[in-house]
């Protein structure tokens, strides 16, 4: 079998990891891999968010394919062949549902409800809910410490690992995430259709509408900022149809949704924004951040430590279970005109400089070499 090796993002559908999985492989269809006997497997979502899958073969890549992984899959029994060729297997964002794989495994890792157990999100939750959002992610933590290898994108993941799973800090590896060069290069962006506004703050938010995003708040938001501020604003979010559907009325009266973007749409949908908050309550790593400073927009972001290791002070934090706090933030931002340019300058600066998605790729591909060359 040798040391081939497989990229596995067959597992991944939605949200930030499809992006970061489709500027990775762009990153990698820049390089020449050939002879490394690399092989990908894409779920269907990425392989559209990816484009161009063609790129990555002439970059030497020696087989591309697609299959749709969803949880325990366990009767998708292609995929599970296919990956059984592997010497090592890297899932870009595990769990990987396997006990005993015949193959080295590294997996990533992006669920903070595992390392922090005790989160305040849990507390919103139905009993129910919350007795079976814990089993979930107690199993998935069960098979995140039968990795060879993890690898996270901020310090704080790892220290959460070791405190909360007992994991050997010399099989967690931090590499940073970053803004895809996409950002960089205005001639790949795609447009999005934006509705107007005819008067007041158009207001950005780039996400799926999970419960720890904390969107919820945009409605309180909204009518603080007219009530106290005598300032219109909407927010423009991107939600799937169904998650449109399932939002209350007053949140749609808020809100004007343009459904989701690849990631391609992304800087267009940040460039027609007059800002971009960001509420949430719980991540390892978000990218909107900095995708919102890499366009030179106000980014108003929750006081969490998840946003201060990325932003610095870059950002305008606000109390995330306050509307009140968040509409002042914004009001006290707008209030004499613009921000500051110089500002959005050096917010820009920094989210460029926070990681490069080429070192990223690179320090990617490194860890088939280190995986292989230890003894696991």
């Amino acid at each position: 079998m040798g040391n081939n090796r497989l990229i596995n993002a067959a597992n991944l559908h939605v949200g930030g990891a499809v992006q970061v999985v489709s500027s990775f492989l762009w990153e990698l269809s820049q390089f020449d891999v050939s002879g490394s006997k690399l092989s990908i497997v894409l779920s269907s979502e990425v392989a559209k968010a990816a484009g161009n899958l063609e790129a990555l073969r002439a970059s030497g890549v020696e087989d591309v394919r697609e299959y749709d992984i969803r949880g325990f899959d366990f009767r998708n029994w292609a995929a599970r062949d296919h990956a059984d060729q592997f010497s090592t297997v890297f899932t870009l964002f595990g769990p990987l549902y396997r006990w005993r794989p015949p193959f080295k495994s590294i997996v990533g890792f992006a669920q903070p409800w595992i390392i922090y157990p005790n989160n305040e999100v849990y507390s919103m939750l139905r009993p129910m809910q919350r007795f079976k959002t814990r089993i979930k992610y107690w199993i998935q933590s069960i098979f995140f410490k039968r990795s060879d290898v993890i690898v996270v994108e901020l310090d704080h993941v790892k220290e959460g690992l070791v405190r909360e799973l007992g994991i050997d800090p010399a099989k967690i590896h931090v590499i940073r995430n970053c803004v895809s060069s996409i950002y960089s290069n205005e001639t790949l962006w795609q447009s999005v259709n934006i509705p107007p506004l005819d008067s007041g703050l158009k207001l950005g938010f780039v996400g799926r509408n999970h419960l720890h995003k904390n969107t919820a708040v945009f409605p309180e938001i909204i009518s603080k900022l007219r009530e106290r501020y005598g300032i219109v604003a909407k927010f423009y979010v991107t939600f799937s149809d169904e998650e449109w559907r399932g939002a209350s009325e007053t949140f749609r009266e808020s809100c004007i949704n343009v459904g989701p973007l690849v990631p391609s749409q992304c800087p267009r949908f940040y460039q027609a924004m007059d800002a971009v908050v960001f509420p949430s309550l719980l991540e390892c790593f978000s990218a909107t951040p900095l995708e919102a400073m890499a366009m030179e927009k106000p980014l108003f972001a929750s006081d969490r430590a998840f946003n201060r290791d990325v932003c610095g002070n870059h950002a305008i934090y606000f109390d995330p279970l306050s509307a009140e706090d968040a509409a002042k933030a914004i009001a006290e931002a707008f209030e004499k005109g613009k921000p500051d340019r110089a500002s959005l300058i050096a917010a820009r600066d920094h989210a460029f400089s926070f990681s490069s998605p080429a070192e990223r790729a690179q320090r990617y591909l490194d860890l088939f070499e280190i995986t292989e060359s230890q003894r696991l």
